[in-house]
């Protein structure tokens, strides 16, 4: 059985742009997850469908927020001074 939460090579990463994309999730009970999956079903009053579409909204903004700081972090810094007017 597969490592919950990693990439599965031969099953993910190729995303046929003109088929619907089917992600099935597993909550079972007892998992944390699914105690914060129902409540903010209930709480939000959407689908459970939208509370999952949002999240991952939510964090691909934050996952693109990390590249960028990653990126400014790792960019080669200009230490040349400009000459001084005057």
């Amino acid at each position: 059985m597969a490592v919950r939460g990693r990439q599965q090579p031969h099953r993910t990463g190729v995303f046929p742009a003109d088929k619907p994309l089917r992600a099935t999730v597993m909550l079972k009970p007892g998992d944390y997850v699914r105690g914060l999956y129902e409540e903010l079903v209930v709480d939000m009053g959407i689908s459970g469908a939208e509370v999952l579409r949002e999240a991952l909204m939510e964090l691909h903004k934050r996952e693109s927020r990390r590249k960028v700081r990653a990126a400014a972090k790792n960019a080669p810094t200009d230490t040349q001074e400009l000459p001084k007017a005057g």
